[in-house]
């Protein structure tokens, strides 16, 4: 992925995982060190059954830095009177510098 450009990264979960079960839905992009970039959720995601798809502006991924990015889901869901907390394993993305380097 080009810093400066607007991907929707779709995530495909595993059959047994239906999402859209889920009571809250986090994307959360950090750094190699696990320091956190940005989240998004809510209206930011779009939720299907074993997918989430995330959209990303110019001015997010201009905040992301060039190389290794890491990326992960969590969502909470109720069962009962209680709250469980899942996540998936944290990807990576990789992300290359754009000569047009700002918002256009």
């Amino acid at each position: 992925m080009f810093r400066g450009t607007t991907p929707t990264y779709t995530f495909i979960m595993p059959e047994a995982v239906d999402i859209s079960l889920a009571s809250e839905v986090f994307v959360t992009f950090s750094r190699n060190n696990g320091t956190e970039i940005f989240t998004k959720t809510g209206g930011d995601l779009e939720i299907a059954n074993n997918s989430v798809e995330v959209y990303l502006t110019q001015e997010e991924t201009l905040a992301l830095p060039n190389g290794q990015v890491q990326v992960q889901l969590n969502w909470t869901y109720q069962e009962g009177t209680r709250t469980k907390r899942a996540c998936s394993q944290i990807l990576n993305i990789y992300t290359r510098r754009n000569l047009i380097d700002e918002v256009i």
